[in-house]
């Protein structure tokens, strides 16, 4: 395969999980596919991380983006996503819950702008699945971008989808991935979702926990809004140049 990637995984405190994650993207993946690149976004971790990942970056060649400060999940993404030299962008969350051997059935569908992951089995808290699932049903209504796992963290997405929309992903601070699936559908892309392989997390909590859920709710519900506001905004206006 002549195929060449750039691999995106933003880390933010998983000195238990990371080593074994990346050394397991690395093998499965970068090293069947030549002049790849890896890039692992490093977000101001405090607990021992950063060490482990600047060991690994001298043993296996990677990117390395470290930042003294948190920037947040959403920040820390976008901007690793926006290094991304090759066409073909893998990304992946870094908590161990996806099996890179599932990239290559996303790959199957690289006449598509962007392939998102579907969990199949998830193992995760009733109050996650609870939450995607509302989700995914707002997503549909407010949207009409009905996916059945629109805010998954494992997808590969065109370098040209990412430069189009990635500027503008800023409304749904609890799941910034269904924003670029939401935003990408609108731009007229292709979008398509496969399933994959999902584990339960050995490591930490995520990004939020059961007690935060009326916070999380809140929040999605006002970004929401102002998301479906903005689009139909620019949806006003496109017609407005066109007439």
């Amino acid at each position: 395969m002549n195929e060449k990637i750039t691999l995106v995984i933003p880390v933010y405190n998983e000195a238990g999980v990371i080593e074994g994650v990346v050394r397991d993207y690395y093998n499965k993946i970068i090293k069947k596919l030549p002049d790849s690149e890896f890039i692992i976004a490093e977000d101001g971790s405090t607990d021992g991380t950063k060490d482990i990942l600047k060991r690994l970056q001298k043993e296996l060649n990677l990117k390395l983006v470290s930042s003294d400060e948190r920037k947040g999940y959403e920040k820390a993404r976008n901007d690793a996503l926006k290094l991304a030299k090759n066409e073909i962008i893998l990304f992946s969350d870094s908590d161990g819950q996806h099996d890179p051997e599932d990239f290559w059935k996303l790959l199957e569908k690289s006449d598509y702008d962007l392939v998102v992951g579907s969990k199949i089995n998830r193992d995760d808290p009733f109050y996650r699945v609870l939450i995607s699932k509302l989700g995914n049903m707002m997503y549909g209504i407010m949207f009409n971008v009905w996916l059945p796992d629109a805010n998954c963290g494992f997808r590969m997405i065109k370098k040209r989808v990412v430069d189009g929309i990635i500027d503008d992903i800023k409304y749904l601070p609890y799941s910034g991935n269904a924003e670029i699936s939401i935003r990408a559908k609108h731009k007229g892309y292709k979008v398509t979702q496969v399933p994959v392989k999902h584990f339960k997390r050995e490591n930490g909590s995520g990004v939020f926990s059961a007690r935060k859920m009326p916070k999380v709710i809140l929040k999605q519900v006002v970004g929401l809004l102002k998301l479906r506001f903005d689009m139909l905004t620019e949806r006003g206006a496109k017609a407005n140049i066109q007439q």
